[in-house]
């Protein structure tokens, strides 16, 4: 198992998930004896989530700011600053359970790039439309579009080897930015795989903005097929 990793998570007021997120990765750390660093993005948190980050004292936490609002600012400002070999994407909101790290850890010895697969999503955690509809139909877009093998194209829970990462000159801002890593990880033929997870209900109040997010992943799924 990979022992070198870093956990990149973009915060926009996750003052109630925060704690329990950092509290469950370096509880993975300690476990599996794992050198590894959590880089928390503030891309301009108004509560307390800072407060509740700073509160831990910890020498392998760092906190970045990016002023550019954005899912994908946020995430492109993290990586600026990651030291290790391995990257773990996840939320602030413990959506996704980072006990779960490990699993990651193990697949990404024989794979590029690692994504879940929200097979088991408890009630509530997703609403109807992006249940029955957004989440099938961009997987169906991405699986039939670009040769994709995978089950859930938009999970938000992943690990990317860094030097695989720096290959696909990432750009997007918004939350398209869950298209383009995994279309341009297709592009560079990295071997992607996937492994299944449980999806829970956030903690906290969501950013998803459901038209608008959906708009803008189909302009980037338009673009990618013609460039």
């Amino acid at each position: 198992m990979v022992k070198d990793l870093s956990v990149v998570i973009p915060c926009l007021n996750e003052e109630k998930g925060i704690a329990t997120c950092i509290k469950k990765i370096q509880e993975v750390f300690k476990y599996y004896k794992l050198h590894g660093e959590i880089i928390i993005v503030d891309n301009g948190c108004t509560d307390n989530t800072i407060k509740v980050v700073e509160s831990f004292n910890l020498s392998n936490l760092k906190i970045i700011f990016e002023s550019n609002k954005g899912y994908g600012n946020a995430y492109l400002a993290g990586f600026k600053h990651v030291n290790n070999d391995v990257i773990i994407l996840g939320d602030g909101d413990n959506s996704y359970d980072f006990y779960d790290i490990p699993k990651f850890l193990f697949k990404i010895n024989d794979s590029d790039f690692v994504i879940g697969n929200r097979k088991y999503i408890i009630k509530g955690s997703m609403p109807p439309l992006h249940l029955y509809i957004g989440k099938p139909l961009f997987s169906f877009l991405l699986k039939n579009l670009f040769k994709l093998n995978i089950s859930d194209s938009h999970c938000g829970f992943g690990a990317i080897r860094k030097e695989s990462l720096d290959k696909l000159k990432l750009s997007s801002s918004g939350m398209e930015f869950a298209s383009e890593i995994i279309i341009k990880a297709k592009k560079q033929n990295l071997k992607i795989s996937e492994i299944p997870i449980t999806y829970y209900p956030r903690i906290g109040k969501s950013k998803l903005r459901t038209f608008r997010d959906g708009l803008r992943h189909l302009m980037l799924i338009y673009y990618e097929l013609f460039h």
